[in-house]
C-alpha cells in the first residue's frame, strides 16, 4: 500500500562516536584494550594450550616458564600497519589469530595494529553508577504503570506508553522508550532479576525483552556482536559470579600480566545457551499489536519513507515487512546462544537505524497512527523526594520548639488522594511527643504537590531523633518513592538550623 507525495529531501549525516574501552573480571575493570577475540559459542574465549615455554630471567638467562592459557585475539589484515607473519594458527584450529607472546599472553611485538578493538559508542553508559541506572529504571516503571493506553511494542520492540491528550490530533500521544540510558537499565535490571518492576507487555519474553533494550541503547549505526554484549558484562558487572543473574556463569582461568605480574585470573561470562532466536518469528511479531495498514493490521509490517523518482527528487510512504524492507529477507543468525542473543539486538539496532534513516514526515498528518486502547483506570505517582521531601532540624536543641516540613508530589497522570504519616522516633527508645502525625491531601492535581508544616518539642538524653515520612494513596503504581528518611541531633543547648 502507497500514500504518494513530492518532497525535497535533505539528509543529515551524524557521526558515529567510536569509545573503545576494556575490562577485565579480576583484576578491576580497565577500559584500554577490548579486542575481538576467538570465541566459542558460548561467547568464552578459547585459550591456547598451557605450557612450558622459554624466557628470561631479569639478567637475561634463558630459562623455562609455564605459559599459555591466552586469549587469542581475531588477526584484521592492514597491509601498511599489519605484518602477515602476525596471523598464526588458531587453538584449536579454526580461525586465524593474532601471535601472542605465551609467556606474557601479551600480542606479539609489532603486532598490536592487528587486532580490532570493540567500537561501543554510546554504550559506554554502561559505567554509569548503580544510583544512575536505578534512577533510570525507576522512570521506566513510571512511564510504564502510568500510561494512559495498553503498552505496546513498536517495530523495533521497543516498549511504547500513551498519554490522552486534548490537543492531539487523535486525542492522545504515544511515546517509545528510546533513551540509550534507559533501554540499559532495562537490559541490567532483567539479567539480573528477570522483572522490571512491571509486567511486560504484549506477551514479550524476559531475553527477548532484553536483547532489543540492548539494540535500542546502542549506536544507531554502529553494531552489537558477541564481543560487545561479553565486555559489556563484564564492564557492568553482570559477569562476576558475586552478582545474581537469571544467567548461569561460566568461569575460566586465564593468564595475563596485572601489576607487571603475569598470573592467573579468573575470568566469567554469562550463559545464554538457553536462548535462541528466528529473525522472522521475532518480527512477525511486531509492532505488536500489529496495526499497519491502518484498519488491517498485517503481522510484521511498518511503514517507512522510500524513493519515489530520484530525478525529481521525490518519495513515498511505503507499507511493507520489516524484514524485505531492513533485512532483504536475509535469515540472519540460525542457532541459540549468545550469537543469537548478540544477532537479536543487532536487529532491534538495525530497525531503529532503518526508521530515523527513513522516517515519515510530518509524521501528525500522514503516518498511520500508533493505536490506543484506553485505560479505564486511575493511576498516578505519588513520591517524597528522599532528598527534599522531608525537612527537618539538622541540630535540635532539647526542649525548644521546631518545625519539619513534608512534601508529597503527584507525577500524575490522574489526581491523587491519601495521606503522608510521619514518625519520629529517640535514639534511646521511645517516640517524640505526638508521633506519628499524620497529614491528608486531596484532589493533588498531576505535576502539584503539598507541604505540611508541624511543631514539635521534645527534652531527653537521646543524641538523635530518626525520622521517616511515608505517603499512602491507593491508586499508586509506584510505591518504591514513597518513603523518605532523616535524622537530627539533638544538643543539650546552643542553636540549630533550621529546615
Amino acid at each position: 500500500m502507497r500514500r504518494t507525495f513530492a518532497v525535497r529531501f535533505a539528509a543529515a549525516i551524524v557521526g558515529t562516536l567510536a569509545f573503545a574501552v576494556g575490562a577485565q573480571q579480576a583484576p578491576p575493570v580497565d577500559y584500554g584494550d577490548l579486542v575481538i577475540l576467538y570465541r566459542q559459542t558460548n561467547g568464552v574465549p578459547w585459550l591456547t594450550p598451557e605450557g612450558e615455554f622459554p624466557s628470561a630471567d631479569p639478567d637475561g638467562n634463558p630459562i623455562t616458564v609455564v605459559g599459555g592459557l591466552c586469549q587469542q585475539p581475531i588477526y584484521f589484515a592492514d597491509e601498511d600497519l599489519c605484518p602477515v607473519e602476525c596471523a598464526v594458527a588458531s587453538e584449536p584450529a579454526g580461525a586465524e589469530v593474532v601471535d601472542v607472546d605465551q609467556t606474557t599472553c601479551a600480542v606479539a611485538v609489532g603486532c598490536e595494529a592487528c587486532t580490532q578493538e570493540v567500537d561501543f559508542g554510546r554504550i559506554n553508559e554502561a559505567r554509569s553508577s548503580d544510583e544512575v541506572f536505578d534512577s533510570q529504571l525507576q522512570d521506566v516503571v513510571v512511564n510504564l504503570a502510568t500510561s494512559d493506553c495498553v503498552v505496546t511494542l513498536d517495530p523495533a520492540g521497543r516498549m511504547v506508553t500513551g498519554t490522552v491528550d486534548a490537543t492531539a490530533p487523535d486525542g492522545y500521544t504515544t511515546s517509545a522508550i528510546d533513551s540509550p540510558l534507559q533501554n540499559l537499565a532495562i537490559y541490567r535490571q532483567l539479567i539480573q532479576t528477570g522483572d522490571i518492576g512491571v509486567a511486560l507487555p504484549q506477551d514479550a519474553t524476559v531475553l527477548d525483552t532484553a536483547a532489543r533494550g540492548l539494540g535500542a541503547a546502542s549506536d544507531k549505526s554502529g553494531g552489537v556482536n558477541v564481543d560487545l554484549v561479553a565486555y559489556l558484562n563484564m564492564i557492568m558487572g553482570l559477569s562476576d559470579p558475586a552478582t545474581t543473574t537469571i544467567l548461569d556463569h561460566i568461569c575460566i582461568d586465564v593468564r595475563e600480566e596485572v601489576q607487571g605480574t603475569v598470573q592467573l585470573v579468573t575470568k566469567c561470562f554469562l550463559d545464554y545457551g538457553g536462548y535462541d532466536y528466528v529473525r522472522d518469528d521475532n518480527f512477525t511479531a511486531l509492532p505488536a499489536p500489529p496495526y499497519i495498514p491502518e484498519g488491517i493490521g498485517t503481522a510484521g509490517w511498518f511503514e517507512y519513507l522510500t524513493i519515489l523518482d530520484p530525478t525529481v527528487p521525490s518519495f513515498t510512504i511505503e507499507q511493507g515487512p520489516i524484514t524485505t524492507a531492513v533485512f532483504a529477507d536475509e535469515p540472519g543468525f540460525l542457532d541459540g546462544n549468545i550469537g543469537a542473543f548478540a544477532q537479536a539486538s543487532d536487529d532491534a539496532r538495525a530497525v531503529i537505524d532503518y526508521m530515523h534513516n527513513w522516517p515519515v514526515p510530518n509524521a501528525d498528518v500522514y503516518a498511520t497512527p500508533v493505536p490506543c486502547e484506553p485505560l479505564d483506570t486511575i493511576t498516578y505517582d505519588v513520591s517524597i523526594s528522599e532528598q527534599s521531601g522531608l525537612q527537618v532540624p539538622k541540630n535540635y536543641v532539647s526542649g525548644t520548639d521546631r518545625e519539619f516540613v513534608v512534601t508529597v508530589a503527584n507525577g500524575g497522570p490522574d489526581a491523587a488522594t491519601g495521606t503522608v504519616t510521619v514518625t519520629a522516633t529517640l535514639g534511646s527508645g521511645g517516640a517524640v511527643p505526638g508521633s506519628p502525625w499524620t497529614f491528608g491531601f486531596t484532589e493533588l492535581a498531576d505535576g502539584q504537590s503539598a507541604s505540611f508544616t508541624q511543631l514539635f518539642a521534645v527534652t531527653a538524653p537521646a543524641t538523635t531523633i530518626t525520622w521517616t515520612a511515608t505517603a499512602y494513596a491507593p491508586y499508586d503504581v509506584v510505591p518504591s518513592n514513597n518513603t523518605a528518611t532523616a535524622t537530627s541531633t539533638i544538643k543539650g543547648s546552643g542553636g540549630g538550623n533550621r529546615p
